[in-house]
């Protein structure tokens, strides 16, 4: 760049901030200006600010929701284990019933009462379990498992 061209000493300053970039702008335009930039600045705050709040409540239905399915989840999960220990027991007493000699009462009875021991059992071992893992988390279970594996 040549020094002789009037133009020259406006483009090395940079950037200006007017309605033209060769408006030279005088005090009060640069006042405007500035206050312009601190309205938007303000804008861009509030709108990143609300948009901030609605993606946080966004995510706390999602929570929310996220918790109910689990609740449900762990209800399926406990009917279904009771219903596996009635269909073992069911199985059981049958057998049971089956291999019992003698009258009716004898080889119902027997079949009621291991149906009900089953499912008792059956019952006191889920509930046992179901609340130690609930109790502890998977994390450290799966640490106490490796450390037992390590020891000597």
């Amino acid at each position: 760049m040549n020094s002789d061209n009037p133009d020259w000493n406006l483009d090395a300053l940079g950037r200006q901030v007017g309605p033209y970039k060769d408006d030279v702008l005088d005090l009060q335009s640069r006042v405007d200006w500035s206050e312009r930039f601190v309205s938007q600045h303000e804008r861009d705050i509030k709108q990143a600010r609300y948009e901030t709040a609605q993606s946080s409540q966004q995510l706390e239905k999602r929570i929310q929701e996220q918790g109910r399915l689990i609740r449900g989840q762990q209800r399926l999960v406990g009917f279904l284990a009771e219903v596996l220990f009635a269909v073992s027991g069911v199985l059981l007493g049958g057998l049971v019933s089956a291999c019992v000699q003698g009258d009716i009462y004898w080889t119902v009875g027997s079949g009621l009462f291991v149906f009900l021991v089953t499912v008792l059992v059956g019952n006191l071992l889920y509930r046992r379990l179901a609340a130690s893992l609930i109790s502890e988390p998977a994390a450290q279970r799966i640490k106490k498992r490796r450390n037992r594996h390590h020891e000597p």
